[in-house]
């Protein structure tokens, strides 16, 4: 979107191509699992004006064009921003780990955590790198808070696979968040990650062949290369992009949490490299000079539990690294921040439906 806003404001025609012609709020995830909002919520129709929306899903994506079933689409650029794909587990329905970081996935665990009395839930991180990266230290808290207040005698484990939370962001941000689920709780292994043989049949346990034990696994499954994306992809799941998130593949863009930037995989980021790939786009047209990139600013929410939020605060005023560091300030928590967080919502809302409340 953070592209075709960019592109439609220099006066190119621009076609948006997205499933169904809708878009999707993943902060909305929490709140899904926690059964305060259905996912349909976070999943609305796109009104942009200007801009052409294609319902649709691509098959195929190059540098001239996409691949819509069996209709190719000309172009004269392409920006690509498919996102990544997670891993499907082979679970039991009934205990093994549930998926839950996409609004179908997340819908899906619903019950099973209503009805849980007791035990322990696992909030288990499959593999580096992911979406969100606070993002699941806070629904660990909201989800232990939301436990204990309605009686359940339910423990919360979180697993990471990282040595210290957030460590590309230096020790502060990672430190506030184990604090902060130190505070509600929840009990954070640092260093674990699940065996991916084991856990691709639905059993979790750990590299050292030993079991974590939980009544209810809630998965951030591991992240892979979007099928569109595959034969551009590195040796992980990201894409190799330039400064200007162009691919080898001249004219042939690539934004979003798919690109391999050295920046975290968050909203800040990935509108920051729809922009870069947009200014890419007007150079390659010969509609623009400009070959400067845009740093991205990120503001990331972390729930506590209840109405309470904190706020990550990262900017790079010294350039991309590794020669420019973060420059992180952490706010609260709060509840005007939670006010803040729920206000991002309706921006989001508008942005994509102008008129809407």
């Amino acid at each position: 979107m953070a592209a075709a806003l960019h592109l439609s404001a220099a006066g190119v025609r621009v076609r948006l191509v997205t499933e169904g012609g809708k878009a999707g709020y993943l902060p909305g995830v929490p709140d899904v699992i926690l059964g305060r909002a259905r996912a349909s919520r976070f999943r609305v129709p796109l009104n942009l004006p200007q801009i052409e929306v294609v319902a649709g899903r691509a098959r195929e994506v190059r540098p001239k064009g996409v691949r819509i079933g069996g209709d190719w689409m000309p172009a004269d650029a392409v920006v690509a921003a498919p996102g990544l794909t997670l891993a499907r587990q082979r679970a039991d329905p009934a205990a093994g780990p549930l998926p839950c970081w996409d609004l179908p996935s997340a819908a899906r665990t619903t019950a099973r955590l209503l009805d849980l009395e007791r035990g322990t839930v696992a909030i288990v991180i499959a593999s580096l790198p992911y979406r969100c990266p606070p993002a699941p230290f806070g629904l660990a808290m909201r989800l232990s808070r939301h436990l204990r207040e309605r009686g359940r005698g339910v423990r919360v484990v979180l697993t990471t696979p990282e040595a210290h939370p957030l460590e590309a962001l230096g020790p502060e941000p990672g430190t506030h968040l184990l604090q902060a689920c130190a505070s509600v709780g929840v009990e954070v292994r640092l260093g674990w990650a699940p065996a991916r043989e084991a856990l691709a049949r639905g059993r979790l346990v750990g590299e050292d062949g030993k079991p974590l034990a939980a009544e209810l696994v809630l998965l951030v499954p591991a992240h892979r290369p979007s099928p569109l994306l595959a034969p551009l992809a590195g040796e992980g799941p990201l894409v190799p992009v330039n400064h200007q998130f162009e691919t080898h593949w001249a004219g042939l863009f690539v934004a979003g949490d798919a690109a391999a930037s050295p920046y975290p995989r968050a909203s800040g980021a990935a509108i920051a490299s729809g922009k870069s790939a947009a200014q890419g786009v007007l150079a390659r047209l010969g509609l623009s000079e400009k070959e400067e990139g845009s740093l991205p600013q990120l503001d990331c929410y972390v729930g506590h539990g209840g109405d309470i939020y904190s706020r990550l605060s990262v900017r790079y005023p010294e350039g991309p690294p590794p020669v420019g560091h973060p420059q992180v300030l952490i706010d609260g928590p709060s509840a005007d921040l939670g006010t803040e967080f729920g206000e991002g919502f309706l921006r989001w809302l508008r942005a994509r439906q102008p008129g809407a409340r």
